[in-house]
């Protein structure tokens, strides 16, 4: 039986980040970097394992990092309770904005991103690319800004 998913719809504005980005940390890396910083908001689902997946160390993991200003508690608190299951990018086309939509719980989905910009686009192919190598494993990481001293939230995602 499928489930129809409803349309994405826009963060909520109060939630919006100051900026984001794509990012990549290598697989072997990643759960104990991430393991070892205090997060208010920390999801690693064990069947998510790099290992348990069967990923060699050196496969880039790909991600998205918001920095959410002010807004990075809030935020995060509202992704624990929404449920992140996996990030997505729609390529941009003519005419059209490319964008980042999360999907969470069993049918909703978010509006993270939209962009026109061909350089972020190409980043965006990357992030698809590495997913698709990864078994669909990817990040989404919330920080207050971009200075690495301090986390907000961290969710490890797989798109199926």
């Amino acid at each position: 039986m499928a489930i129809e998913k409803s349309p994405p719809v826009p963060l909520p504005e109060t939630l919006w980040g100051k900026e984001w980005r794509f990012a990549t940390f290598p697989a072997g890396d990643l759960v104990d970097y991430i393991s070892d910083r205090p997060l208010p908001f920390l999801s690693i689902p064990e069947k998510f394992s790099p290992f348990k997946m069967g990923l060699a160390s050196t496969v880039p993991i790909p991600g998205i990092i918001i920095y959410g200003g002010r807004n990075a508690f809030p935020l995060a608190r509202w992704l624990e309770e929404v449920n992140p299951v996996s990030v997505d990018y729609i390529p941009v086309s003519v005419g059209e904005s490319g964008g980042l939509i999360l999907e969470s719980g069993l049918v909703d989905r978010w509006i993270l991103a939209t962009f026109e910009d061909l350089e972020v686009a190409k980043a965006g192919e990357i992030f698809k690319e590495r997913q698709s190598v990864s078994g669909g494993l990817h990040f989404l990481w919330i920080q207050p800004d971009d200075s690495g001293m301090t986390d907000t939230g961290f969710w490890l995602l797989r798109k199926a």
